[in-house]
């Protein structure tokens, strides 16, 4: 006997069938108020309702068509169980059914796989209905939903539904033949007009989103992208592009060159370029529009742009989707808007890992290959700098990775060490697994060595790095990034090693003496840079700047607190060079400033913490003039007589065999201000007599951790 779950089921596999998707606007079984009601006689008994004759034949239709495979040929009715009816439970086979419709395939369909299909398809009715808000469970089979015929607005669903975002209003503009041309993207009535992508895109984790929930084998791109935005000429789209590769592209060379340059002019001879170009194309502008310091909101044109391709370059596991995400991350790093460099940086750590960038393997080409590992060490190089900057775990150990460093090849394909654009990534990489290990063993929550044996480890790292300065080639056709670029590498890698650290918090002589030395020539590179107008007005520059300039106060402190111990001082560096250096600081902090509000706090605490460490060196100074001066009057006059001894007193026996306790000196006076040393020191001119702070060069020290976190908070980083 039929039970009433097994005749709702019944009802509703007979509605599925492909005929009343075609003949009627609404499927029947969307709807399961309008499904028969349990007082409806069972379809497998003759006594159906027979009201009209198209009725009766409807109802054998739905017989017929819902008996298993079994029970068909063996002439016997079917009670419809599920997944499998009595008479095929009882001789063991599979129930099966015919499919619905028209006989478009031989082979039966399960009843469970037609419940499956159908449970699916109304899922994706709701995702499409609650992502883009058509309701196409409303819609006849074909009906167009392509935003009034606009061909470009299906380009645009995968972004809305990484986002979450509604789908946008479009107003398209006929071509002259009639057909449509070019569409333009309106944000909806009452919504802020977004300036950079921050607003469409905070995480780049959401774009991951549905890739986590649902994994999906890799799938062909289409062949062609939407939109392409254009430069004036393709001459200003190559000294763009050259720009780019003659900068950023010697330091992280994941883009072919010659490839590039030869999809630019094929993009500007009217070629439609396929998604990863369309969007390596736009990023890669945008990044060199900022570069050049070029008006920010048309290089977030070219961004917002590249974001329209961004969903299908990062639709597989491959390179191009590695190449999308490192655009993203050189663009963040110039930009104030787009998603955090750091979960970037993250995520394509992991997608890399996952395809096996980090491993040695084979390649179907030496090209494939090479563009493999330039990809990965140019991640590596993104990730042990930002890592260091923000005092985070780095992405990957060493001990880990097996690849070799890409081979020194010329644009032609052909090898040439020394002298190929390659040199210098490779020198660079080279300079950034020294740099790693040196993170690793002072940066870390190990136990704190013994004196001896950072001593000894530094001193090792102090020989790889100085082998690694003298062995770098010089490349004629990129002289500053082969010379005065491995110098800053250099200077800031001694930085890194012998400022105060986790597990050296109190560095020996050698360690102030480098360190000040060191900051003198980090300033001195960034100072060079902004006289010739190329300094990058980024994050990084300010980090580096403030991060030197603060090392400098803080060994002038150790000098003061070795003279206040009647000991010498350690750092002996130019009194000028050091003045200027501390005076560049200034300048460059006030420049920020201009350029980004907030950076103005910043510049007023160095301000300030330089102008008590000079006035502690004003002081010092005076003080050893007058001691000079009074030792010079004391060995022109005879000694007195000494005095007589004092008569003896009675101690109590307590004190007499006690040795004496000396007193505590009694404070010294005021430290004043420096009046005037050179054109370096700030002075706000109150006037005021400010104490020194004994605790200054701890406050110098903590400085570091708090501006990591402070720059990482304030540019959400």
């Amino acid at each position: 006997m039929n039970n009433p779950d097994n005749k709702d089921f019944r009802d509703q596999l007979g509605k599925f069938r492909l005929e009343s998707i075609s003949t009627g606007p609404t499927p029947a079984w969307s709807h399961p108020d309008s499904s028969t009601s349990t007082s409806t006689p069972d379809l497998s008994h003759s006594n159906l309702h027979s009201a009209s004759a198209s009725a009766a034949a409807a109802a054998r239709s739905k017989r017929v068509s819902t008996a298993c495979d079994f029970c068909r040929k063996r002439k016997k009715k079917c009670d419809f169980r599920y997944p499998n009816c009595s008479a095929c439970t009882r001789a063991g086979v599979r129930c099966t059914i015919p499919p619905p419709g028209p006989q478009v395939a031989s082979a039966s369909v399960p009843r469970d796989q037609l419940e499956n299909l159908q449970k699916r398809v109304q899922w994706l009715e709701e995702v499409v209905h609650r992502k883009s808000g058509i309701s196409v469970a409303d819609l006849v089979t074909g009906t167009p939903v392509d935003g009034e015929g606009d061909p470009d607005w299906w380009y645009q669903v995968p972004a809305m539904i990484a986002t979450g975002g509604n789908r946008p209003r479009t107003s398209s503009m006929s071509s002259p033949n009639g057909s449509r041309g070019s569409s333009v993207t309106t944000a909806p009535a009452g919504s802020e007009t977004s300036t950079g992508v921050g607003a469409e895109l905070p995480n780049v984790g959401e774009i991951f989103r549905d890739q986590l929930e649902h994994r999906r084998p890799s799938v062909a791109r289409p062949a062609s992208a939407p939109r392409v935005l254009r430069l004036s000429s393709l001459e200003e789209a190559e000294r763009l592009a050259d720009q780019y590769f003659e900068s950023m592209g010697y330091q992280y060379p994941f883009m072919s060159r010659p490839e590039f340059m030869a999809q630019l002019r094929h993009i500007y001879t009217g070629g439609v370029p396929s998604p990863e170009v369309h969007n390596a194309y736009h990023v890669i502008i945008a990044i060199s529009l900022l570069i050049g310091s070029a008006d920010a909101t048309r290089a977030a044109e070219f961004y917002n742009a590249s974001q329209e391709t961004l969903p299908l370059a990062l639709q597989n596991e491959d390179l191009p989707a590695v190449r999308a995400l490192l655009g993203i991350a050189l663009y963040t790093m110039f930009a104030t808007s787009g998603p955090s460099i750091w979960h970037v940086l993250g995520a394509t750590m992991r997608l890399s890992i996952s395809m096996g960038l980090h491993k040695d393997r084979a390649h179907s080409s030496m090209m494939e290959e090479e563009m493999a590992k330039r990809a990965f060490w140019s991640l590596y190089n993104l990730d042990r700098l930002i890592a260091s900057t923000l005092g985070r775990p780095l992405g990957i150990a060493d001990e880990d990775i097996s690849v070799s460093l890409p081979r020194e090849l010329n644009d032609d394909g052909m090898e040439a060490p020394g002298t190929s654009a390659m040199t210098i990534p490779v020198q660079v990489i080279r300079l950034r697994r020294i740099f790693s290990r040196i993170y690793r063993y002072l940066y870390s929550n190990l136990p704190r060595p013994s004196p001896q044996e950072v001593a000894t480890t530094l001193g090792q790292f102090r020989r790889e790095v100085d082998d690694w300065r003298m062995s770098a080639p010089v490349y004629p056709s990129a002289l500053l990034y082969s010379t005065s670029y491995y110098d800053y590498l250099y200077y800031t890698t001694l930085l890194l090693m012998y400022r105060p650290s986790a597990r050296n918090p109190t560095p020996d002589l050698t360690s102030i003496v480098s360190c000040g030395d060191s900051s003198i020539q980090v300033i001195r590179s960034y100072w060079d840079s902004y006289s010739v107008g190329k300094l990058k007005w980024i994050w990084l520059t300010l980090s580096q700047v403030y991060f030197a300039g603060i090392t400098i106060l803080w060994c002038l402190e150790q000098n003061a607190r070795s003279l206040r111990e009647s000991q010498p001082a350690p750092w002996h560096p130019d009194e000028q060079m050091m003045r200027r250096g501390i005076q560049a600081v200034v300048v460059l902090l006030e420049e920020f400033g201009k350029r980004r509000a907030g950076v103005d706090r910043l510049a007023e605490t160095f301000r300030h913490q330089s102008t008590m460490i000079f006035s502690q060196m004003a002081y010092q100074q005076q003080q050893q003039q007058q001691q000079q001066q009074l030792e010079q009057q004391l060995e022109q006059k005879p000694l007195p007589p000494p005095p007589p001894p004092p008569p003896p007193q009675a101690y109590p026996p307590v004190l007499m065999n006690q040795a004496a306790v000396p007193l505590a000196p009694p404070p010294g006076p005021p430290v004043p201000l420096a009046p005037v040393l050179d054109d370096v020191l700030l002075v706000d001119g109150s006037g005021g007599m400010p104490m020194i702070d004994p605790q200054m060069a701890d406050q110098l020290y903590y400085s570091y951790n708090w501006f990591q976190e402070e720059m990482a908070s304030y540019y959400t980083l």
